[in-house]
């Protein structure tokens, strides 16, 4: 393992993404995200996730160079269309006016369509929670798993996020997958040879498997069963209010001829129109951990100066493309 910075990673993501041929711009966003991603324990979407973007933009399945479209549908309705470009990219060109928009109404919508998978949703309701905005943001992603009982491939694993703001520096902050878990740690458990859980997935023939390389060709099963799926459903819908492909319709990252042009859905909402409200939700957090044994994890929103261990190999590997554009060993 090797310790490096979040100027180290912040760095590297740069030049490897400009090395990628991503606008400048764009370039400063992923580097932003990644290196929040992995500051905030997330690695699974972190540096190891622009493999993704470098080998879409190789294949012509991601606009490096996005120009933007914002409409304000009305004052508390915003919708821009990501020019399949990455989502965050979307979203930092947008977050401005969904913060004014809050503000000015007490709550307000993005839509975002017409995008390349987006990597942590989080990273949104952190930079939200930092102006006193309550949020829950959905997205969907190419078709990886089943929903209703079927043997086939129709949503994504189709992510939310909520953040929740107490004071300056913390805020609850939840993202995760409707699928059992990140599609990224079904390829960890393969390259590991370890036996994923019983309930993530089914093979290629429909039948439940613990083999994580059968399960990455086959499909993966939301968490929880069918009400699992319901939530996965939820998540689909409300993330193509904008416009966005379905997952069923998406193209998977790496192949095909057409781009994903996925969607997002972000609501905030403006916490400081609420008297008294962060101060509740913080004195109910309290007690809970304090009195009650409750592990709910408080996101430090000031990480900047944090150092984190990241794969040597990877990092290498980073490296390397970085200076030449080769993807070796990967």
């Amino acid at each position: 393992m090797k310790t490096v910075t979040a100027e180290q990673i912040w760095d590297l993501v740069y030049r490897s993404t400009q090395r990628a041929g991503f606008l400048e711009a764009v370039s400063e966003v992923l580097a932003d995200s990644t290196t929040e991603a992995e500051l905030h324990g997330k690695p699974s979407v972190g540096l190891s996730h622009l493999f993704y973007y470098f080998q879409a933009a190789k294949n012509g399945l991601i606009n490096p160079t996005p120009v933007l479209e914002h409409q304000s549908l009305t004052g508390a309705m915003l919708r821009t269309n990501a020019d399949h470009g990455p989502m965050q990219f979307a979203y930092r060109q947008s977050e401005t006016a969904l913060i004014e928009a809050a503000q000015s109404h007490g709550v307000a919508l993005l839509m975002i369509h017409g995008a390349f998978a987006g990597g942590e949703l989080g990273y949104f309701a952190r930079r939200l929670a930092r102006h006193k905005l309550v949020s829950i943001a959905f997205a969907n992603s190419p078709a990886v798993m089943s929903v209703g009982g079927s043997f086939d491939r129709l949503l994504g694993t189709n992510p939310l996020s909520y953040g929740i703001p107490l004071d300056e520096h913390r805020a609850i902050v939840i993202d995760q997958a409707s699928s059992s878990t990140a599609r990224v740690n079904f390829q960890k458990y393969a390259e590991r040879q370890v036996a994923i859980p019983e309930g993530w997935a089914l093979n290629r023939h429909g039948q439940p498997t613990t083999n994580a390389y059968d399960a990455l060709a086959g499909t993966l099963l939301p968490f929880g069963g069918y009400k699992g799926g319901n939530i996965a459903l939820m998540v689909e819908f409300l993330a193509m209010l904008g416009g966005g492909d379905s997952s069923y319709e998406a193209a998977p990252y790496y192949a095909g001829e057409r781009k994903q042009g996925i969607g997002a859905s972000i609501i905030a909402i403006d916490a400081e129109k609420l008297p008294g409200y962060t101060d509740r939700i913080d004195e109910l957090v309290q007690h809970f951990t304090h009195d009650r044994g409750s592990k709910i994890r408080l996101t430090d929103l000031q990480l900047a100066k944090r150092a984190v261990e990241v794969s040597q190999s990877l990092w290498s590997q980073l490296t390397n493309y970085a200076a030449d554009g080769s993807l070796r060993n990967h």
